[in-house]
């Protein structure tokens, strides 16, 4: 199985919130995604918070970041693009269907990474970020 760590951009079958409150199990196309932590849950089995990238311009409404040119470039991104922080989902990459290709395509600076985990830690603190768990059994 593939190993993925922090700041990897990978291609995952992301499921947004919205969809999953349709009742959604699965994400209607792969896309760019950002692997933020990996933990270990009461379970044992490693946990990853991912962090969607889009190329819509988000609403003034969500939490984001734009993804410097230089960020871009090594994530292997088309500009521009920006990371959405105010939800994620958690899943096990390791035994996940969502996963749709078994490396990176790119990865974030630990520079980049640290800005996006600050910013996410503040979207938590003021209850702005959903988490969106998957089922990956």
């Amino acid at each position: 199985m593939s190993s993925f760590a922090h700041g990897d951009v990978i291609l995952y079958s992301y499921l947004w919130a919205r969809e999953y409150d349709r009742g959604e199990e699965s994400g209607r196309k792969a896309r760019p995604t950002c692997v933020m932590l990996i933990v270990t849950g009461s379970d044992g089995r490693n946990k990853s918070l991912l962090f969607p990238i889009t190329s819509q311009p988000p609403g003034s409404e969500r939490w984001a970041i734009e993804i410097p040119p230089v960020e871009a470039r090594s994530a292997n991104l088309r500009m521009p693009a920006w990371v959405i922080i105010d939800e994620f989902n958690t899943d096990d990459l390791a035994a996940s269907f969502a996963v749709e290709k078994q490396s990176p395509i790119g990865r974030f600076s630990k520079g980049f990474m640290s800005r996006i985990a600050a910013e996410a830690a503040k979207a938590m603190r003021a209850a702005s970020a959903r988490t969106i768990p998957r089922n990956t059994l």
